[in-house]
């Protein structure tokens, strides 16, 4: 028997039938208090404990909504004061096994076998791609930040580069897989499956449309990567869905554990970033919903920043190496996005304008020689159903500048409003949602990527005794289309570029080479499938 694998700690699967958001969210109203700490090395994840604090699961449903992107772009600006109080080293060395397939357009599946550390897995990919584009020589430390223009706003074209999967196991998954570049700039992709068990994934791209890809030795329900390009080694932060999180090394195709973090955590993809000493910080909430900055340099140290937060923290790290992070957390009974600049105070980047968060997945970046932040978000409209994709930028202490990229519920929209009075009455419905995506940033330059996925069809009346008469719409025939654009501040929503078509996710990982080429990572949702497989695309200047 199949068993699907989900736990307290972890959101349920990325990607539902209905592309619904399926994070962690927490119901608490206490307002966001700092404190720090410190701790030692644990060389054993604890298991097996809940979260002591009640926690809700902001699932949202999207069969029914009505969004669309509109043709309007708003500016704002919000001013806002918060004031807010020895380790195992164990080698495992993992068999590779290259999957190759032609870049034509036929798609196959096969699946996958995990039994063990030492088990192989082999996926052949499909893609669409036809050849490969040329990555640059060297995505080394001193390479970075990228000095080139990026596409999009009077640079080249966006267009997708590469679109290749990297598991076509279409498998019940947890929030989204992690990349990470090496020092060629090829892409590395962690992923997972969460079925009889959280499995763990490592695959490297060896060309086009092929991946080297073996099971981890370590339980990954989620997990995150960083690299250190110059001595060809990757870092992997995992979460073993029971509130473990552990610290891997991989080098010489073998995974050492460098350590553990303290008491039970969740660690999610984009949490750990790699200094320029050499030393790694994580960015994560406890089992309490508290966020921590962690950093290890063969020991770890702690501070927490906020508390009652949602589990999706963002972190990235200055021209300094000093930390920045972003999280959605309760305060005054409602969702509020905070940004923190250890050991400094919380700061109130926007509120959602909603007790329910749906779309919890956002980005941050620094750019330019102030390291200004700035954000990638999804924000309620007054109406509580619809989102608009926000850009937020920090202009001064505890003031941010807002912005709408693109907006749900336009006028054109076509929707089935109300229950239906009888059966075997149709409606057609044609309407848009927007999901950000993913931030990245060059050294002067940003660029912000969001889907817009478009659903339309028709729906039929159904009635039923209940133990009175109850009549609801049922869908009769829908078909979707989607749209990946590339945005930048101050731009219009005609002006964005579609970079990618008939991609199905609600969020992804992003990095950014030395050639201004964009490297995504998803979970991608085909039409008619009930579960997502890996994905991997690059954009750029064609």
């Amino acid at each position: 028997m199949t068993v699907r694998s989900a736990s307290t700690s972890l959101s349920l699967p990325l990607l539902c039938v209905a592309l619904a958001g399926c994070g962690d969210a927490v119901a608490t109203t206490d307002t966001p208090t700092t404190s720090s700490s410190s701790s030692t090395t644990e060389t054993d994840p604890t298991t097996g404990v809940t979260p002591t604090t009640s926690t809700t699961t902001g699932d949202e449903t999207t069969d029914g909504m009505t969004g669309s992107a509109s043709e309007s772009t708003t500016t704002t600006s919000t001013t806002t004061t918060t004031t807010t109080g020895p380790d195992t080293d164990t080698a495992v060395s993992a068999t590779e096994t290259t999957s190759t397939n032609t870049t034509d357009t036929s798609t196959t599946d096969t699946s996958t076998t995990s039994t063990s550390t030492t088990s192989t897995s082999t996926t052949d990919s499909t893609s669409t791609t036809t050849g490969d584009i040329e990555a640059p020589e060297t995505c080394l430390t001193a390479d970075f930040p990228v000095k080139v223009p990026l596409c999009g706003d009077g640079g080249p074209a966006c267009t997708t580069l590469r679109d290749e999967t990297v598991s076509a196991n279409q498998k019940f998954r947890n929030d989204m897989p992690a990349i990470a570049l090496d020092g060629d700039c090829e892409p590395v992709v962690l992923y997972s499956e969460a079925v009889n068990g959280y499995h763990g994934f490592y695959a490297e791209r060896l060309g086009p449309d092929m991946w080297a890809t073996t099971p981890t030795p370590m339980v990954v329900a989620t997990g995150s990567l960083a690299s250190d390009p110059d001595a060809d080694v990757m870092f992997a932060m995992v979460d073993d869905g029971a509130f473990g999180t552990s610290l891997w090394r991989h080098s010489d195709g073998q995974w050492a554990q460098e350590g553990a973090l303290v008491g039970m955590n969740h660690v999610r993809a984009h949490q750990l970033v790699r200094d320029g000493a050499g030393a790694l910080h994580v960015g994560h909430v406890d089992s309490d919903f508290a966020v921590q900055h962690e950093v290890f340099d063969g020991a770890w140290s702690k501070e927490q920043v906020v508390t009652n937060a949602e589990i999706h923290v963002r972190l990235a790290l200055d021209a300094a190496d000093a930390p920045r992070l972003t999280s959605w957390s309760t305060a005054d009974a409602t969702w509020k996005l905070h940004y923190f600049a250890p050991p400094g105070v919380a700061e109130v980047v926007t509120p959602l304008g909603s007790n329910v968060l749906e779309r919890q997945h956002h980005d941050l970046a620094l750019v330019g020689p102030e390291a200004t932040p700035w954000v990638l978000l999804a924000r309620k409209q007054a109406d509580q159903v619809h989102h608009d994709i926000v850009l937020a930028h920090r202009t001064g202490p505890a003031t941010w500048e807002t912005e709408t990229l693109a907006a749900e519920n336009s006028p054109a929209d076509k929707v089935c409003d109300g229950p239906p009075q009888e059966a075997g009455i149709t409606c057609d419905f044609d309407y848009r949602q927007l999901f950000p995506l993913a931030l990245v940033a060059g050294e002067t330059e940003l660029r912000a990527l969001y889907l817009a996925i478009r659903r339309q069809g028709t729906l039929v009346s159904q009635c039923e005794q209940n133990p009175l008469p109850f009549c609801d719409w049922n869908t009769q025939v829908e078909e979707r289309t989607s749209e990946l654009r590339v945005a930048w501040p101050g731009s219009q929503p005609d002006e964005h570029q579609v970079a990618a078509v008939d991609v199905f996710t609600d969020r992804a990982t992003a990095r950014l080479d030395t050639a201004g080429q964009i490297h995504l990572a998803l979970y991608h949702l085909p039409a008619g499938a009930f579960d997502p497989h890996v994905r991997y695309l690059m954009l750029g200047g064609g």
